[in-house]
């Protein structure tokens, strides 16, 4: 067939474009040092320019021209985003597959979006058109404009850590995210910059309208419906297999496994051997409470950091000056920085220092049990977004599991809620009490009533996030924990009772791992071991109280509490067990951050001052989901 001259002068610009469109993405992505590869690139070269020329010519409207910039920008965002955050921030390659998947879907974006103007306008409608395709760019653009705020924000790409808190939060506590991380103004001038963005596509959209070829003849809109079929393909194909996609499905894929928890319990449970004839329940029946909290750093807590300027400890720091048998850890750290990594460790087997799964691993509400202990969960958190978390699952096997607000809402009760529970417990039988608190998470000033607001904020300072509020909610925390072991001590038979934090806190960026400072693991930590535990278990006391200047991390938790009952069994690693001789862990060999930071990097361990943000090492983005 012969082309008339304006007919092949139209291919050969279409097929100018299409060229430099692909000689210009593989040049941005060599120079910001995520080469796909001549193996992905040289085999889709025909493909691509085919399609893009075909695109052009069914429209009529050129690649590079302003009606086709509404179809560009979703395309290229999609395309560049993800591999260039992931350079500017572990400054190394990514897979190259999945650089080119991100390439291919970008692409298919551009195709889509012009193939199906191309049909649509024909229709008439011109501005209803144009507005449903400026939507449907943005909406194709939302996960690239994620991933360049949360950029913007932290300085660093998305990374499973950030996906996991993505997919485990709700509303409500992302809300509190948004407002305390960007601020209300700010987050409203970002919405009305994707209005500004909706509105110039829409006008890009109705310059394609001017520009769009007159007639719809066959081999035009055949060629559209073409390009349409092929870059949904595109799509259905790739996107799941993705960049993005494919740190989220690590993060679902781990989700998924921790639910198959509940499933091995009672497996788990009988293959636990204890010998209960010298255990805490036997030689000192009564109660054992474990108290978690949330977000509390010794760093801006008075007893441990006497610079501090709000005396935010004051029973703490009369328990440990007047109590025999209260001991205080001043070198305690977090494994993590976020909730639900850190007590999937904290509550089981598993740990930093050994390889087992948590589907695998016996809990502490599993070895209080087996040694004759009513076991009871009273939680002031919410259930953690659409799944139930890692830490759902371990509560869930307890006798009673309880929630102040027992939905998958982030509660807005303070503390004192949980006191009530504790009235229902029979004090005649041995009981082993986990409270989780909702302790310092942020917003600071909504974790404690009017009348624990002690400490003023200055002028210029927020009341939500400011260091007065956080430690007016450190002064909560620090009464809450006096009225639960005064009521214990008094109606329960109080044996034993431990203190810890899930994680801690930077005042200026919260617990992004994403923005690691040591300030974020640097946790409290107290035992009270009761006249009678320590006339039971003497050495086992001893041996706590010299641990003052020990080293520990939290995910040791469980061995240390099976420690603490005295139940050494065939899920129990002495090694592990902070109250045992045999405890092999100092400064030395401990490590932080899933073994992304040694704590000897810490060289401000006391005090509040002198830490400097340090981005958390790539090895994180392998060891966040598969550990």
């Amino acid at each position: 067939m012969n082309l008339s001259t304006e007919r092949a002068n139209e291919w050969i610009r279409c097929a100018a474009a299409a060229g430099a469109y692909f000689l210009i993405l593989v040049a941005c992505y060599i120079n910001m040092g995520q080469d796909m590869g001549a193996e992905y690139f040289l085999p889709a070269l025909l493909p691509v320019l085919g399609l893009l020329m075909l695109m052009q010519y069914g429209t009529g409207v050129p690649l590079f021209s302003r009606g086709m910039v509404g179809a560009m920008v979703p395309g290229l965002l999609w395309c560049l985003t993800f591999p260039l955050l992931y350079a500017w921030t572990y400054g190394q390659d990514w897979y190259r597959s999945l650089i080119f998947y991100d390439f291919l879907i970008g692409t298919a974006n551009i195709l889509v979006l012009a193939a199906l103007g191309g049909v649509l306008f024909h229709l008439g409608y011109k501005r209803v058109t144009a507005a449903l395709l400026a939507v449907l760019g943005f909406l194709m653009s939302l996960i690239p404009l994620t991933q360049i705020a949360y950029y913007m924000t932290v300085w660093h790409a998305l990374s499973p850590a950030s996906l996991m808190a993505l997919y485990l939060t709700n509303w409500h506590e992302a809300g509190d995210y948004i407002e305390s991380t960007v601020g209300v103004l700010p987050a409203a001038l970002v919405v009305l910059l994707l209005l500004l963005l909706i509105y110039l596509s829409y006008r890009s959209y109705l310059a394609f309208a001017q520009h769009i070829y007159p007639s719809a003849e066959g081999s035009r809109m055949g060629s559209l419906v073409l390009v349409m079929i092929v870059a949904a393909g595109v799509h259905v194909a790739l996107i799941p297999e993705c960049s993005i996609a494919g740190l989220y499905n690590d993060v679902t894929s781990y989700v998924e496994e921790t639910q198959s928890y509940g499933l091995h319990q009672d497996e788990r449970y009988a293959s636990l051997i204890i010998d209960t004839e010298n255990t805490l329940a036997a030689r000192a029946p009564g109660t054992v409470i474990f108290v978690i909290g949330e977000s509390a750093s010794r760093n801006y807590m008075h007893y441990y950091t006497p610079s501090f300027p709000y005396e935010n400890t004051p029973w703490m720091e009369q328990m440990a000056a007047e109590r025999e048998g209260f001991y205080v850890y001043p070198h305690t750290y977090s494994c993590w920085t976020q909730t639900v990594p850190v007590l999937e460790r904290a509550l089981t087997e598993k740990s930093q220092y050994n390889d087992k799964e948590f589907f695998e691993s016996a809990s502490l509400l599993d070895v209080a049990k087996k040694i004759g202990y009513h076991t009871y969960w009273f939680s002031n958190q919410g259930r953690y977004g659409q799944f139930d978390s890692a830490i759902t699952m371990v509560a869930k096997t307890a006798d009673v599991a309880e929630w102040t607000d027992d939905s998958y809402t982030f509660t807005t009760k303070f503390d004192e809620s949980l006191l009530p529970y504790l009235t229902r417990i029979d004090p005649n039988v041995n009981n082993f009490i986990v409270l989780h608190l909702m302790g310092s998470h942020i917003y600071y000033n909504n974790r404690y009533p009017d009348a624990w607001a002690k400490f003023a904020a200055t002028d210029g300072e927020s009341a939500m996030t400011s260091a007065p509020s956080y430690a007016n909610s450190i002064l909560y925390t620090d009464h809450i924990l006096s009225e639960v072991f005064n009521y214990a001590e008094k109606n329960l038979n109080l044996r034993a009772m431990v203190y810890f934090s899930d994680h801690g806190e930077n005042l200026k960026i919260s617990h992004n791992p994403d923005v690691f400072s040591f300030d974020m693991v640097r946790i409290p930590f107290f035992i009270y071991l009761s006249p009678a535990y320590r006339a039971a278990l003497p050495q086992r006391a001893a041996t706590l109280a010299s641990r003052r200047d020990a080293y520990f991390t939290n995910d040791m938790m469980y061995d240390t509490v099976c420690g603490l009952l005295n139940a050494p069994s065939n899920r129990y690693d002495p090694r592990q067990d902070f109250s045992s001789p045999a405890y092999a862990f100092t400064r030395e060999n401990l490590v932080t951050m899933f073994g992304n930071h040694a704590l000897t990097e810490d060289t401000t361990d006391e005090g509040a001052d002198g830490n400097s943000a340090s981005p958390v090492g790539t090895g994180e983005v392998a060891n966040a989901v598969s550990r």
